[in-house]
């Protein structure tokens, strides 16, 4: 099933692409396909996106423009033509 990942910042550049279309197994979890995007991002992209194999608290995860974190969690499965996006938090001051 098709499914879209955008990402920003630093993600972005390491994906050279802001959206990448990914076929992915039915029944994939965001989780599962954040792992399939690290895969294609390489040892950079994993090194910045997972921490212990979890994905890093200093990301953003939204599905279908809905932060993961108020749906329950990474567990979630995704179905045709959802939407995940990954960005960094934003802090400053």
């Amino acid at each position: 099933m098709l499914i879209r990942f955008k990402s920003f910042g630093p993600i972005r550049r390491l994906l050279e692409k802001q959206i990448i279309e990914l076929d992915v197994p039915s029944g994939s979890t965001v989780f599962q396909v954040i792992q399939i995007v690290v895969d294609i991002g390489g040892q950079a992209l994993r090194d910045l996106m997972l921490d212990n194999g979890q994905v890093s608290g200093n990301l953003i995860v939204i599905l279908n423009k809905k932060d993961v974190s108020t749906l329950g969690d990474l567990s979630i499965s995704v179905n045709e033509g959802d939407e995940i996006a990954v960005l960094p938090h934003v802090q400053g001051g």
